[in-house]
């Protein structure tokens, strides 16, 4: 059980960063040119001040090297290759001049919003360090992304359709599982990637005088068929088309590469459907992402054998540690399957993740989640902002990093990254209506939670009856809550004598406790 307190901020203060600034720049050993020192302070200063979603290439490159309104960074690569140089700059300042820094400042890939790390003991630093092993990469199926075809019957026209093919590949780059290929620039004489693509995304973009049609189709290549598709519509207005762009990139994104979305889902089906399929590390990381899904005994069973099997082949494979870490975390927290998964061992694992790819999200948010479990909240925060910072404007696990912070303390911000997840995510997980639930009971409006559990639609989790059965009894509905609590002791029991270590495994406030208990008690459930 823990307290009412809040975690301490989990990152640095703003004025030690900006003492960090100021003493780069008047370093002789950050080599840096001016225009890179003036792009440093333009993300760091839009950081601090709460506009990271300021920070897009549009802006860099009008705010910071002077380019006019018709920036397009299809063709003037100018940021991308000035934030590539930045990289190696800080990379080489830290290794050598700034090692005892107090404070760390990184760009990481895929973004140009900054992030900050205190540079103390045990500290896990969120800089670049080892890709994935190419021999796993080989076996990651492969995403080719034709350039979009421009139907507007305006060659001049064209470069909407660049523009929108290098937002996609960009937002899906950020998913580490799949190998984004694009045949925009490819030359006529090498092989063509169909050959060897697993999907391939094609698209079009239309166009009438005031608005843009967009749409994208995903087909698995190998066998011939479509498999998703999807319709997008935007202002034509100059300045909101950029927006639009990496708001549809974003958007098909996550609906086809996030973990339970439409590249997995499909993958895992023909998987299941081979009668004995080898033991590969991809295949592996199939099965975590089927049990993360369903949750369920056979599920985590066969993923935590096939992740045990894979680092035992890949033991450099940061990413398999964090799916082996998730599945420890998991069955600790809610005894899903009847294996030692020790906490420790989660935590070893979960650390093991983060040392070999301190940039995946993944990594930072499970090793958040183990510290959770463990009551170390301000490291849960920590962890959990750090797998935000390393791509504010990305979906990918925005939804269950806010839950990790809202359960860590950080309530309004965690439940401000949950709703705007669920709001452009359609494949949220249920469970992370749980923890809106929690909100609703921590601030005591009964009934915004007692709708708000109906969301969760997860029955065999312990935690759903949980939930219905302590908002009905706050509310007097004692004959629903009673149904509630028949599924509870179906599930658990022994809930009346376990109900307490259970819950505090991820109720950490005594305020929310209590009132979980309360409710519970209303409906006749007494947890001793």
């Amino acid at each position: 059980m823990g307290t009412n307190k809040s975690p301490k901020p989990p990152l640095s203060s703003d004025d030690k960063i900006s003492r960090q600034l100021e003493l780069m720049a008047d370093s002789l050993d950050f080599k840096a040119t001016p225009q890179q020192m003036a792009f440093l302070k333009f993300i760091v200063n839009q950081t601090l001040t709460g506009n990271a979603d300021h920070i897009k290439g549009y802006t860099v490159a009008t705010e910071v090297f002077g380019r006019g309104a018709d920036f397009d960074q299809s063709i003037d690569p100018i940021v991308s290759i000035q934030a590539s140089r930045l990289r190696r700059a800080l990379d080489r300042y830290y290794e050598n001049a700034g090692l005892n820094d107090p404070i760390r400042i990184n760009i990481p890939k895929g973004t140009y919003v900054p992030t900050f790390q205190e540079q103390r003991p045990n500290a896990s630093p969120i800089a670049a360090k080892k890709a994935a092993p190419v021999s796993v990469m080989e076996k990651w199926p492969t995403l080719l992304i034709r350039k979009l075809a421009n139907l507007t019957a305006k060659p001049e026209d064209d470069y909407l359709a660049i523009g929108l093919t290098a937002e996609l590949a960009h937002a899906l780059g950020h998913y580490r599982e799949i190998r984004v290929l694009e045949a925009i620039y490819r030359n006529k004489k090498s092989p063509s990637p169909e050959m060897d693509s697993d999907f391939i995304i094609t698209g079009s973009v239309r166009r009438d005088p005031e608005n843009i049609t967009v749409r994208i189709r995903l087909e698995d290549a190998q066998r011939g068929i479509l498999i998703w598709s999807g319709k997008y519509q935007g202002d034509i207005e100059a300045v909101k088309m950029i927006s639009f762009q990496e708001d549809v990139a974003r958007e098909v994104a996550v609906r086809v590469a996030g973990d339970n979305a439409i590249i997995t889902r499909h993958l895992t089906e023909i998987f299941k459907s081979k009668a004995t399929p080898a033991q590969t590390t991809y295949k592996a990381m199939l099965c975590f992402w089927e049990s993360d899904t369903r949750l369920n005994p056979r599920s985590m069973e066969r993923a935590i054998r096939a992740l045990e099997h894979a680092v035992a082949l890949e033991p450099e494979h940061g990413q398999i540690w964090t799916m082996l870490a998730a599945q420890y975390a998991d069955n600790y927290g809610i005894e899903i399957v009847d294996l030692a998964t020790p906490l420790q061992k989660a935590a070893e694992f979960a650390q093991k993740g983060v040392s070999l790819e301190p940039t995946n999200r993944r990594a930072r948010m499970i090793l958040s989640y183990v510290r959770l479990l463990e009551n170390r909240l301000w490291e849960a925060c920590y962890e959990a902002q750090a797998a935000y910072d390393l791509c504010p404007n990305s979906l990918i696990f925005l939804d269950r990093i806010g839950c990790l912070m809202a359960l860590a303390g950080e309530w309004d911000r965690g439940i401000d990254w949950i709703q705007r997840a669920i709001k452009l995510n359609p494949y949220h997980r249920p469970w992370v209506r749980g923890v809106i639930t929690l909100n609703w009971l921590r601030q005591g409006n009964y009934e915004k939670a007692y709708g708000e559990s109906f969301y969760h639609m997860m029955p065999e989790n312990f935690w759903d009856p949980i939930l219905k059965a302590s908002t009905c009894g706050h509310l007097g509905k004692i004959d629903e809550g009673q149904t509630h609590i028949q599924k509870l002791l179906s599930l658990k029991p022994d809930f009346t004598k376990r109900g307490r270590t259970l819950m505090g495994r991820y109720i950490k406030f005594e305020d929310i406790f209590e009132r979980i208990i309360a409710g519970l008690a209303a409906v006749g459930l007494v947890v001793k």
